[in-house]
């Protein structure tokens, strides 16, 4: 368990610093221990696997779960005829792999995992501000892996021209998310309110910097959730999640029931909702039509048949999802529904159940990924994957105990990885 508590945060060095990482790597010609972590966290989950079957105690959400993987990689082969797309479409996903296999040992910190997750935020703020006050030198820089050009940290501007601040981080929404998540974590062990509305003040100047909007939003209700979990009320909790809920699911749905070019009224291109407006018009649809007209009816594209893979492999059909709910429907067709309807339901069950630490992280990061997950690839956001892996290690617990008739902490706590 040791083994994945220190790949876990050997990973979170990687991502919060992958721009000076990576160019200093390259600089020495060293830039695949870039993937190191990766590896690492691959071995967990086989380690974790292993083990679950030698002792025995391979439960049937894991089954289940893994006869889903095992669907949606035939159906990415079958749509894109290429085993190394599909190949790639797992290899983007190892973080949520990991993060579902080891969620038990990882949500339970203790004092050196919560210094460590102080001291990753910390860099996180300062690499942000550090980058609003000096040009940082990687930057803009890519880099090259076996004759591959890749971009080391992202060079970019708004449309009305400010710099996306990324930090020591690779891009601008990259460090938003760390901050995200790492700050929902970490207020919910500051104990005074008036400490915690410090703390989300420094949160919201950070995130502001990296102009990263959508995860403004997602930060003001993982606030409230904070606060809900703190003070175990459950009526609000519940309401940030039903209200998740549709923020996510709702949009996409009129996005592709309605030509939102005439219905808006309003310039696609403004700098405050533009973007958001322009998801509803053009990548959600057309994320519809890569599902169902250019995959399997019902069972859409599958592994590696949206997001980075595709940018790799076919970019005439290049769709980045923006949306946890759009993105999974590419993945696992019509199968999205049932699953997500489960996940939310587990989400409301666990609601009831505030006082069991696991649960607790896990809702405030459930909460964070819900409300952010409506704007934004998360499963292809390495930090935000992991916690979303985490975040359904619980939600599947939780389905299981409930089908028994009780939860509590053991139920969550204490059952071993994998």
């Amino acid at each position: 368990m040791r083994f994945a508590v220190v790949s876990c945060y050997l990973f979170l060095a990687f991502q919060v610093l992958g721009g000076v990482v990576r160019w200093v790597l390259d600089m020495f010609g060293a830039s695949p221990v870039t993937y190191l972590p990766n590896a690492l966290m691959l071995s967990c989950i086989l380690l974790a696997s292993v083990s679950d079957v030698l002792r025995q105690q391979t439960r049937p959400a894991l089954v289940l779960f893994v006869l889903l993987l095992l669907l949606c990689a035939a159906t990415g082969y079958i749509n894109t005829g290429s085993g190394a797309q599909v190949a790639f479409g797992v290899w983007v996903l190892v973080p949520f792999f990991f993060g579902l296999a080891c969620a038990p040992v990882l949500l339970n910190p203790g004092r050196v995992g919560l210094a460590a997750l102080s001291l990753l935020f910390c860099l996180a703020v300062g690499g942000v501000a550090l980058h609003a006050l000096a040009e940082l030198p990687w930057v803009g820089v890519n880099y090259s892996i076996r004759g591959v050009e890749v971009e080391g940290a992202r060079d970019w501007q708004t449309s009305a021209g400010a710099q996306r601040l990324s930090g020591f981080a690779r891009s601008s929404f990259d460090v938003a998310g760390q901050l995200l998540l790492f700050g929902g974590l970490l207020a919910l062990h500051v104990r005074r309110a008036v400490w915690r509305a410090g703390f989300w003040l420094l949160v919201v100047a950070a995130i502001s910097l990296t102009t990263s909007k959508g995860s403004l939003l997602a930060l003001l209700m993982t606030a409230v959730a904070v606060e809900a979990v703190i003070r175990q009320s459950r009526p609000l909790l519940t309401v940030i999640v039903a209200l998740g809920a549709l923020w996510m699911l709702l949009p996409p749905v009129l996005g592709w029931t309605m030509d939102w070019a005439v219905a808006a009224r309003t310039d696609l291109n403004h700098p405050v909702y533009g973007s958001f407006l322009d998801r509803m018009n053009d990548m959600w649809p057309r994320a519809w039509q890569l599902a169902f007209d250019q995959g399997l009816p019902l069972l859409g594209r599958g592994l590696g048949g949206i997001g980075a893979p595709v940018l790799v492999f076919e970019p005439r059909l290049e769709n980045a999802g923006d949306n946890l709910f759009v993105y999974c429907g590419v993945l696992m067709g019509a199968l999205v529904v049932p699953v997500f309807a489960i996940g939310l339901a587990a989400m409301f069950r666990l609601c009831a159940h505030l006082g069991v630490g696991i649960v607790r992280h896990a809702m405030v990061m459930g909460v964070a990924l819900l409300w952010y997950g409506g704007v934004s690839n998360i499963l292809e956001h390495a930090v935000l994957s992991l916690g979303f892996g985490m975040v359904c290690r619980v939600l599947s617990a939780g389905v299981v105990s409930n089908a028994t008739g009780h939860l509590t902490a053991h139920s969550t706590a204490h059952t071993g990885p994998g």
